[in-house]
């Protein structure tokens, strides 16, 4: 009996000796515990780091395009200016170019009216009543002409089209009465 105690007894030291206590259990769990809560807490570490790499890089791209759009805008604006600044010194060009072509046709103009003006002092008076009765057109149509020269510098490249082509027949219509009165003097 003491044989079956005895190997009882020796049984359970036995597995007494080979089951860990709860205390080094505990122990083996903190540790355990420890290790994932470093190695979580390494993790969170390398993602937070990619995440900053990847926002500085996202930053970097983005201040790249800004600057590249910046660039570009700027590139286009200054085209844009160039642009209208040819367009503007051509507009002018063209105003000049015409302001010298009209005064030299009114200048011709008004030196055919004092060539007529002198022909009628020395016409016979039935002659010369039919001019003096014509020049009240040609005066005003001189008249007309003459306001149509002294707004040209306040006209702009949008206005000009239309200024020139009313101006044009205003001339045309002065030359015609000029015409009429040297055909009938």
């Amino acid at each position: 009996m003491y044989t079956n105690w005895f190997a009882y007894v020796a049984s359970l030291s036995l597995l007494i000796s080979c089951t860990p206590s709860a205390e080094e259990q505990k122990s083996k769990a903190d540790q355990a515990q420890q290790v994932a809560d470093a190695k979580i807490l390494q993790a969170n570490n390398e993602a937070q780091q990619k995440s900053q790499a990847a926002q500085k890089e996202a930053d970097g791209k983005i201040a790249q395009a800004n600057a590249k759009t910046q660039e570009e805008a700027s590139k286009a604006q200054l085209a844009a200016n160039q642009n209208i600044r040819q367009a503007n010194d051509d507009s002018l060009k063209l105003r000049d170019d015409y302001q010298v072509e009209t005064n030299k046709a009114v200048s011709q103009l008004d030196n055919k009216v004092d060539g007529l003006k002198v022909k009628a002092q020395s016409s016979q008076p039935k002659a010369k009543a039919r001019f003096d009765s014509m020049m009240p057109k040609v005066v005003a149509q001189r008249s007309t002409v003459g306001a149509d020269l002294a707004s040209l510098t306040n006209q702009t490249a949008q206005s000009f089209t239309s200024y020139k082509t009313k101006t044009d027949h205003d001339i045309s219509d002065l030359k015609k009465a000029v015409e009429e009165v040297a055909v009938n003097l």
